[in-house]
C-alpha cells in the first residue's frame, strides 16, 4: 500500500510540474511585402534608410538572380548583384553573361527596364548578347 501511495504521489507531482510550464508564443507573422514602385533607375531614399536601395523600381534583393534579356527576348545573362557606390547609391547591375563561365560584367542602369511576370522579375536591356560579352570584366 505504501508503494502505491508513493507512485500516486509521484505521478501527481509530475503532472503538476508539467502543467506549470509556460507555453511559447506562436511566431509573429511575416510582414507583407509592398508592391513594386515605379520602375525608374533612380534610388529611392526611403528604401536607403532601411539599408536596401531601390533599383529600377525594385529592392536590390528582388533583382539578384533575375534573368537579363535583350529587347528581342534573347537570354543575355543573369543578374548577380546590384553595384552600389561608396555613398550607397545603385550605379549598375553586375551580370554573368550567358555562355562565358564565371566572368561578370557591370551593366549601367541607363536603358534598363523591368518586366514582372508573376513573382519573377526580368531585366530587359537594349544591348545584344555580343555587346554585353564585350563589356570589360568586373571584379569586386
Amino acid at each position: 500500500m505504501n508503494r502505491s501511495l508513493m507512485i500516486a504521489a509521484a505521478a501527481a507531482a509530475l503532472l503538476a510540474a508539467c502543467s506549470q510550464q509556460k507555453e511559447t508564443p506562436p511566431p509573429a507573422p511575416a510582414p507583407a511585402t509592398a508592391p513594386p514602385q515605379a520602375m525608374t533607375p533612380q534610388t529611392d531614399a526611403a528604401a536607403m534608410t532601411q539599408g536596401e536601395p531601390m533599383v529600377l523600381g525594385l529592392r536590390s534583393a528582388q533583382l539578384e538572380g533575375a534573368n537579363l534579356l535583350s529587347s528581342d527576348g534573347t537570354d543575355v545573362g543573369d543578374v548577380q548583384r546590384v553595384d552600389i557606390s561608396s555613398d550607397g547609391k545603385a550605379t549598375g547591375l553586375i551580370v554573368a553573361p550567358t555562355g562565358v563561365g564565371e566572368r561578370w560584367v557591370r551593366l549601367p542602369l541607363a536603358g534598363l527596364t523591368v518586366k514582372t511576370l508573376g513573382d519573377d522579375h526580368v531585366v530587359v536591356t537594349p544591348l545584344t548578347l555580343d555587346q554585353v560579352k564585350a563589356l570589360p570584366a568586373w571584379a569586386p
